[in-house]
């Protein structure tokens, strides 16, 4: 039986109008920064720091005149700021004649999508280990990353090396570094025990408190690998040796919020509740694994510095191939006193 079927017809694509793009990832960290006052100079910014003195408790002998006196003196820290490009471009074919779905390939589309990855490249930088550098014509200007921030100069985690300061401008003073009782870089499980453990965290914390006293506003910012192994830490009871093991029974809600049986969103320790928060550009490991980096941050200092550039758009000459522009920010983090904060940077040899 002769008909006309499917073999002879010229059929048009069934394209659906649906695009999809399941990257969701937030840029986490640099949201929760404070805005911070304008840079107005884009070699260096600073900001003063300065710490108390020790405590005078002999007592003062009577008819005794004072003979001396006591000095004080503040600190600078100084950060660099860096310049980050994105620079959108379509065809005038692209932009004005062909249909993609989604309006994939509109110029206006392209403005959106690159000005988020720009935040996104921002994140990566501020929560990276690189240190600060100079303009020297073929590079630009960098800033410091938190990993080299929050450090000590000797520890070595995951960089394999310790985090030594190449930039003489950006130094942090020795007297200013993070304490090495505030910075970890052990393993996170030794052959399937936890060797970082509430306890570790806490005894982090408790260096800090004795230094320092109580933060008003911790949080802590960590990879998938870390936020996993806090749940671990709330789940799982280390065995002690001369203690009687009783059962525990919850006095609120099991559906409280603040609960880490819902992946550890809000961490109880001894010294204070802490917010924990997913990110997803902490620096990773030489196999692009994940590292199990985590921040643990005194946020009432910490501001992000911008410029009058800030994921500004500016249009470029159109010379006939098509739309184009520029996606601009020059921008500075301030991070505060590095002795106010944590980092767990697990260092991958260990055993």
């Amino acid at each position: 039986m002769i008909g006309v079927t499917s073999a002879d017809q010229i059929v048009r694509e069934d394209l659906s109008d649906l695009f999809i793009n399941i990257d969701k990832r937030t840029t986490m960290y640099t949201t929760r920064l404070k805005k911070g006052d304008q840079v107005e100079n884009v070699k260096f910014f600073s900001w003063a720091v300065e710490t108390y003195d020790g405590r005078m408790i002999e007592g003062i002998p009577e008819n005794k005149d004072v003979d001396a006196f006591e000095s004080d003196k503040q600190q600078q820290l100084y950060g660099r700021t860096q310049k980050f490009w994105r620079r959108p471009h379509v065809s005038v074919e692209a932009n004005t004649v062909n249909k993609a779905p989604a309006d994939f390939g509109k110029y206006s589309k392209q403005v959106v999508k690159k000005t988020e990855e720009q935040k996104r490249d921002i994140e990566q930088r501020l929560l990276s280990d690189t240190d600060s550098r100079d303009d020297d014509g073929v590079t630009g200007r960098e800033l410091q990353g938190l990993g080299r921030f929050v450090n000590d100069a000797t520890s070595v985690g995951v960089a394999g090396a310790a985090l030594t300061f190449t930039d003489s401008q950006t130094t942090v003073p020795t007297a200013f570094r993070t304490p090495t009782a505030q910075i970890y870089v052990g393993a996170l499980t030794t052959t399937g025990v936890l060797t970082f453990t509430g306890e570790t965290m806490n005894g982090m914390l408790q260096n800090r408190f004795d230094n320092f006293g109580p933060a008003p506003e911790f949080s802590g910012f960590v990879d998938a690998l870390l936020k996993r192994h806090f749940t671990k830490i709330e789940k799982y009871q280390i065995n002690m040796t001369g203690f009687t093991p009783v059962q525990q029974r919850y006095n609120e809600p099991f559906a409280s919020p603040r609960y880490v049986d819902y992946g550890s969103d809000l961490w109880d320790s001894d010294f204070g509740a802490i917010d924990i928060n997913l990110i997803s550009w902490a620096p990773r490991t030489a196999a692009n694994a994940l590292s199990g980096r985590g921040y643990f941050l005194d946020m009432s200092n910490m501001y992000l510095r911008p410029s009058g550039l800030y994921l500004t758009h500016q249009e470029q000459e159109d010379k006939g191939a098509g739309p184009r522009g520029l996606i601009q920010s020059i921008l500075g983090p301030q991070y505060g006193d590095p002795r106010a904060h944590l980092k767990v940077d697990p260092n991958v040899a260990a055993a």
